[in-house]
């Protein structure tokens, strides 16, 4: 049922990991230019790309698949056991995409303070999986508090 508090959680879930496109991760300010660390690259601050420091994996991507699949989740409703290990399945792959953009950050910080003094400072996106995470943890737990309801309520039948 789409009214379920499940699915508000897991619409909170997917727009979090959606609103990843819109703010940097990082932002590095160096002697005389600034460095800008997005999910989708690294680029200077007028917007070209940082072609020595490129990542390894396309985080916006990462993103945009868990948003989908928690946008997903929600209509499976009627299979409650089905539509937990999807919802764990995003969330994994969120807490990953979140360990892996931590990893890349201090990666580009060493990187870029090699010979200058780098200050960064961290953006919405470095904070934005760990509220996926939590939604995406709070769904999952109603969605089986759900499935126990049911399965007592058929045990009184």
């Amino acid at each position: 049922m789409l009214q379920r508090i499940q699915s508000v959680f897991l619409f909170i879930a997917a727009m979090l990991s959606g609103l990843t496109w819109l703010f940097p991760v990082r932002r590095w300010a160096l002697d005389e230019a600034a460095v800008v660390y997005q999910p989708s690259g690294v680029f200077m601050a007028d917007g070209t790309p940082l072609a020595d420091a490129a990542l390894p994996i396309p985080y916006a991507v990462l993103h945009t698949v868990v948003a989908v699949v928690l946008l997903v989740a929600v209509f499976l409703y009627g299979n409650r056991p089905r539509q937990a290990r999807v919802v764990r399945g995003g969330w994994l792959v969120s807490l990953l995409a979140g360990v892996l953009q931590f990893i890349s950050s201090n990666s580009l910080d060493a990187y870029l303070g090699e010979g200058t003094k780098a200050a960064g400072t961290y953006g919405a996106s470095f904070f934005l999986p760990i509220g996926v995470v939590v939604f995406a943890i709070l769904a999952e737990r109603a969605i089986r508090k759900d499935e126990q309801l049911v399965r007592s309520a058929d045990r009184l039948r």
